[in-house]
């Protein structure tokens, strides 16, 4: 990197820390998109237990009335505006459960008892999306947004189980002649299992119990039932610099693979969290062979972590917690190393047994996903490449001469003078008009070489910065390189494909600021693909001790998305960057990269 005085890198420490103070970085989280669901007015969270059923109700401050029914007298009469109705009897059947109140009656069709644990004036949670109430940026749809008046009445409930467990339990929302009073958005877990994602309870709904396995708990309608099914999946990821085998599998069903044993209900302290992990990796790197054009390939790098599935979905378990087996899952990530876009990839599973009698498959390419799923009697998953438009994305380098001040037109004209001139210099005999001529000629070829960009590079010249928005341009292309540059799956990789771009003085510092700043990376693990460079802004321009070279302060916002485990992440990031950029052999190159910031442009 090109010398500074110390007070022009003075200067620039201190601004850098000054902007680094004003705004925290964060990146910008997943865009969960939702059906309002989350934000709905009222909010039922219900957890099933061996001994009942615990609630934590959300009742929007202006609906209280309509759950007059299962409240307190002191807490409902201020809303009712008189007195209360006469209390109904907990021990009537199903249809005369209708009321101003949540119900759940049990396999004998007899509602269950309510015990209110906690009444008590609350804000309500924060559930709503990053985006809410605005459009979002990958589906163009308004994200919904919770009421304006934060204000409800929480309620803790536990419905005790009488005698016995029962197999099935009907929740039954506040209602009229059978049309619900509120809108209420629910979410069912049995045991820590999800059973819903959060969806709206409109109607009474009949939720299966499944007593040996909460994993295997339902609803009888199909549209409150969660996503995630499969106790068990595979995946395709066919990258522009890699393929990922990847794979979900719940503890319970890998357990007898690894020779663990565990039961329901049982938590896993961290040592042995991180023991299972290990035989989890140590195993399925040696499991369900891939094969690549035909030739069967081993994983260039290979990683698991421990998940639980939870009401948002697969999160990645943190060092050191407890973890319940009943809703814990392996995440297996192997990666194979490919220069290009492969035709054929084929996994062949090879893990089937009274647990495993068939594997749900999905293949991610960029006009995927398609989904599959492989049986003892169909064990191979193909993905073969239909792509028929494919173009390996590379680094281009960016010519200094594009950026010249060139107008061929003048050129042309002044040439013409100049060669007018010489010829009339020629021919003419008298002293005044040789001069003329001899001047003129002087004259015109100087403004042929200016205007064809040649004097900017006679030694004695000292090219200035370029101007605004030749260095936007410049700086565009550059970001468009980086974004390249991160597709990369290696650090090895990026660094040689920085070389193109980056000065060699600099090639170390800013590899290393790339793979801290700029990588843009799922939670699993994988890199994000940019899909989108908008509002590039420079705010300033200054002159480096290179001549022709400029330093920027400069900020543009990216679209990126990936995959991992079947789950698609988007993400927008805002950088602000102070770049150094200068002419070397010809081309621009990078000769300083400091990434000042990196966050949701939402925030």
């Amino acid at each position: 990197m090109s010398k500074i005085p110390i007070w022009q890198y003075l200067y620039r420490l201190f601004l850098m820390l000054s902007l680094m103070a004003s705004s925290a970085q964060a990146v910008s989280a997943d865009v969960i998109l939702t059906n309002g669901s989350e934000v709905a007015p009222n909010i039922a969270v219900l957890h099933v237990k061996d001994d009942g059923v615990y609630v934590d109700l959300e009742i929007y401050v202006e609906d209280i009335p309509l759950f007059a029914e299962m409240l307190p007298i002191g807490w409902s009469s201020d809303f009712v505006g008189g007195e209360p109705e006469a209390e109904q009897d907990t021990n009537q059947g199903y249809a005369q459960a209708e009321g101003r109140a949540l119900s759940i009656v049990g396999s004998d069709e007899r509602a269950l008892n309510a015990d209110i644990r906690k009444v008590e004036y609350r804000t309500r949670i924060n559930r709503a999306s990053p985006l809410a109430g605005q459009r979002d940026p990958f589906s163009g749809q308004i994200v919904p947004s919770p009421p304006k008046d934060p204000r409800v009445l929480f309620v803790e409930l536990f419905f005790p189980f009488q005698n016995s467990v029962p197999k099935e339990l009907t929740i039954v929302p506040p209602s009229r002649d059978g049309e619900p009073l509120v809108t209420i958005g629910m979410q069912v877990f049995d045991r820590e299992v999800p059973v819903t994602d959060f969806s709206f309870l409109s109607k009474p709904a009949e939720l299966k119990i499944h007593w040996p396995d909460p994993w295997d708990s339902r609803f009888s309608a199909e549209s409150l039932n969660r996503k995630a099914q499969d106790g068990t999946s595979t995946f395709l990821y066919i990258e522009p610099r890699e393929v990922r085998h990847e794979t979900l599998i719940r503890l319970r069903e890998l357990a007898p693979w690894i020779g663990e044993t565990f039961e329901v209900g049982q938590t896993l302290s961290p040592q042995h969290s991180a023991l299972v992990v290990n035989q989890a990796a140590s195993f399925l790197i040696s499991r369900n062979p891939v094969s690549i054009d035909g030739k069967l390939v081993q994983p260039s790098n290979a990683t698991a972590k421990l998940l639980e599935l939870t009401s948002q979905g697969f999160q990645v378990v943190e060092p050191g917690k407890q973890v319940f087996v009943n809703n814990a899952f392996i995440g297996a990530i192997l990666s194979f190393s490919s220069a290009d876009l492969p035709d054929q990839v084929t996994v062949t599973w090879d893990m089937f047994d009274e647990e495993i009698s068939r594997v749900a498959t999905i293949s991610n390419d960029i006009a995927g996903p398609f989904f599959g799923a492989v049986t003892p009697a169909g064990p191979q998953f193909h993905w073969q490449n239909h792509l028929l438009q494919y173009e390996r994305a590379s680094v281009t380098q960016i010519p200094v001469e594009q950026q010249k001040r060139q107008s061929p037109a003048m050129a042309l004209i002044s040439g013409m003078i100049s060669a007018a001139s010489l010829a009339f210099f020629l021919l003419c005999k008298g002293k005044v008009a040789k001069r003329v001529s001899c001047l003129t000629v002087i004259v015109a070829a100087s403004a042929t070489l200016a205007f064809s960009g040649y004097l900017l590079e006679l030694p004695w010249n000292k090219p200035e910065p370029p101007e605004q928005q030749v260095a936007e341009d410049i700086l565009r292309s550059m970001v468009e390189n980086l974004s390249t540059v991160t597709l990369e799956v290696s650090p090895a990789a990026r660094k040689s494909e920085l070389a193109h771009i980056v000065s060699e003085a600099s090639l170390g510092d800013i590899a290393t600021e790339v793979e801290r700043g700029l990588a843009i990376r799922t939670p699993g693990g994988s890199l994000a693909t940019v899909t989108d460079i908008s509002e590039l802004e420079l705010e300033r321009i200054n002159p480096t001790l290179t001549p022709g070279g400029f330093s920027t302060l400069a900020k543009w916002t990216v679209k990126a998305q990936g995959g991992h485990w079947g789950h698609a992440h988007m993400r927008a990031v805002t950088f602000r960057v102070l770049a150094e950029i200068i002419p070397e052999s010809g081309h621009w190159k990078l000769d300083g990269l400091t990434v000042i910031e990196a966050r949701d442009p939402n925030a």
